[in-house]
């Protein structure tokens, strides 16, 4: 379902303009895929002690800086 809702922002983000129903369902699905986001990194850190807590930390620090990478090519700061 998430990979449905990014798929979705990204197709109406490229359209060239927006209607006002547009625009209120891509805050809509922004929102929800922060949730998700936010509970999958919530998920992780309670299983940290079973996992090790290194290897989430290697992961985290991975994701940043292909996060700063992303965004460092995009120049897009949100």
């Amino acid at each position: 379902m998430f990979s449905t809702v990014l798929e979705t922002i990204k197709r109406l983000q490229n359209r060239e303009t927006l209607s006002k129903e547009d625009e209120e369902l891509l805050d809509y699905l922004d929102s929800e895929a922060l949730k998700e986001i936010n509970n999958s990194l919530l998920n992780l850190m309670t299983y940290g002690n079973r996992l090790g807590w290194n290897k989430i930390e290697e992961k985290l620090i991975e994701l940043l800086s292909f996060v700063q990478k992303a965004k460092d090519s995009s120049g897009n700061e949100k």
